[in-house]
């Protein structure tokens, strides 16, 4: 098998070095190509697979160096649908959403003690702007995987019998991204969807609500003080009265936010790995947790110390994609440098 991977290798590859592992799963070609790096993955792919291998490309320890991987098995990867999982968490979640947020809403409007026509009554429309939200966050994952023919499940929506009711909702993928971009369209694909629900949602539920007697502390982000300067400017200095809509839109644009920070399996975190790849992306994910440590350190607010919390245990480990060396295109990295201008007008130290 040797001789038939280095004759393939070197369709794009000036072969330097070749090493194979002691059971014979994987062979090394170092050396430099030919070609450019998402032509000569592409080849590599097809010659690889007439001999079951499929490659692997990255930078080598030298600039200007490449190392082609060649990994024994098939490349694809199969996922069980089980959509009636999927449909019994999205009801449970629906319940507990509505009561939770319900509660909270209305503990939040002065009634400490909320019977159950006021929890529903703030409970069934906070629940279904929530939930249309998360949904769509999760389905813009969804499409961006099947439109890279990666495995995907529908969302698996988390019910939680406390809080606002809901730890979110995830989309299952297996198999491994085929290279930067195809990673950096999955990731920004849920924020995107999910921005694509809130912000008219945002708009429609502060345009009606009356507005507070005392000056808003700043708390708004740069986002949504736009928004209410161009359709609600009369309430730029002031507060607007809570309704479930708009508790709903906030919780959404604070989740989007941080779902965007640069930070380990956070969806920034995939997005940094894409566009700036695997070095900067590490240092900036521990520049950013040590700036929300001391936010959480000036603000006193324990929802960074639960994000915090979170996104450390999520993991800081990225999955390669097969191709680890073709970069970006000029689209996504306009995209990209839209997207960090996205985050920094939805940012805010004090969310609620």
């Amino acid at each position: 098998e040797l001789p038939l991977l280095r004759a393939r290798a070197a369709d794009v590859l000036d072969i330097a070095g070749a090493e194979t592992d002691a059971r014979g799963q994987t062979v090394q070609f170092s050396g430099r190509l030919r070609v450019t790096s998402e032509d000569a993955f592409a080849r590599l792919k097809r010659l690889f697979a007439e001999v079951g291998f499929f490659p692997l490309l990255r930078d080598g320890p030298s600039a200007g160096e490449n190392v082609v991987v060649a990994v024994r098995g098939p490349l694809g990867a199969s996922i069980t649908n089980r959509s009636w999982l999927n449909a019994v968490m999205f009801a449970l979640t629906l319940v507990t959403v509505t009561a939770g947020g319900g509660s909270t809403l209305a503990m939040m409007l002065g009634d400490d003690r909320p019977d159950w026509q006021a929890v529903l009554a703030n409970g069934i429309p906070f629940a279904i702007g929530l939930m249309l939200i998360l949904g769509a966050h999760e389905f813009g994952h969804y499409l961006q995987a099947r439109r890279h023919g990666l495995p995907a499940t529908l969302p698996f929506f988390i019910p939680m019998p406390f809080g606002l009711g809901t730890l979110g909702a995830f989309v299952q993928m297996r198999g491994a991204v085929e290279n930067k971009r195809a990673l950096f369209d999955v990731a920004v694909g849920g924020p995107i969807a999910g921005l694509l629900i809130a912000i008219p949602l945002f708009i429609a539920a502060i345009i009606e609500p009356a507005l507070g007697g005392k000056p808003l502390p700043d708390t708004r982000s740069l986002l949504a003080e736009g928004l209410i300067t161009l359709f609600r400017p009369e309430a730029t200095s002031l507060g607007i009265a809570m309704t479930p809509l708009l508790f709903a839109a906030r919780i959404g644009l604070v989740l989007t936010a941080m779902n965007l920070l640069p930070l380990g399996q956070l969806d920034g975190g995939h997005i940094a790995y894409a566009a700036l790849g695997r070095r900067r992306a590490y240092w900036l994910g521990w520049a950013t947790l040590i700036a929300l440590c001391g936010v959480a350190l000036l603000t006193r607010s324990t929802i960074w110390v639960v994000w915090i919390i979170f996104a450390l245990a999520s993991g800081a480990h990225q999955a390669t994609p097969l191709d680890d060396v073709t970069p970006l295109d000029l689209r996504r990295n306009v995209a990209f440098l839209a997207t960090t201008v996205l985050l920094i007008s939805l940012f805010t130290a004090r969310p609620f």
